[in-house]
């Protein structure tokens, strides 16, 4: 087990699209350990106290085993390359053919990301948490008990 390489990443809790990518990439087949954590959060905080990490972060950031920092585009790539059936994507990206064209897609994605949420109708885990510790639930079926 300590042969497997393992990547922390770093993603916006408060983002319904990183939310929903983490739990896809979770789903994923990786030789790699991934390891998901909330930006910002006390557990970014310990794991990475030399790290300037916004509470809100404006990029994906990953962190390898061995101490790399990925940000922006080469985050987004890391990720990619540890997911199995995406890695030879991942590959292809990094390439100076098509390194640029990953760099805009992986921006735009980054800079729109709330809007994209909005509109795919995505929930970010900070959202759904508040939703289930609320006292008023969203929605009340018709025998006056919360739906969720």
């Amino acid at each position: 087990m300590d042969d497997v390489m393992k990547l922390y990443v770093l993603y916006d809790h408060g983002c319904g699209l990183c939310s929903h990518l983490v739990q896809w990439m979770s789903r994923q087949h990786s030789t790699w350990e991934l390891q998901f954590v909330a930006a910002g959060s006390p557990e970014s905080r310990r794991l990475f106290p030399d790290l300037t990490l916004p509470s809100r972060p404006e990029e994906l950031i990953v962190v390898g085993d061995d101490g790399a920092v990925y940000r922006g585009d080469a985050a987004y790539i890391m990720c990619l390359y540890a997911l199995d059936g995406y890695r030879p994507l991942a590959v292809r990206m990094s390439q100076p053919t098509w390194r640029p064209l990953a760099r805009r897609i992986f921006t735009m994605i980054s800079t729109n990301r709330l809007q994209i949420s909005d509109f795919l109708g995505l929930r970010s885990e900070e959202a759904l948490t508040q939703t289930m510790v609320s006292k008023e639930p969203d929605v009340l079926d018709g025998r006056h008990e919360p739906t969720w």
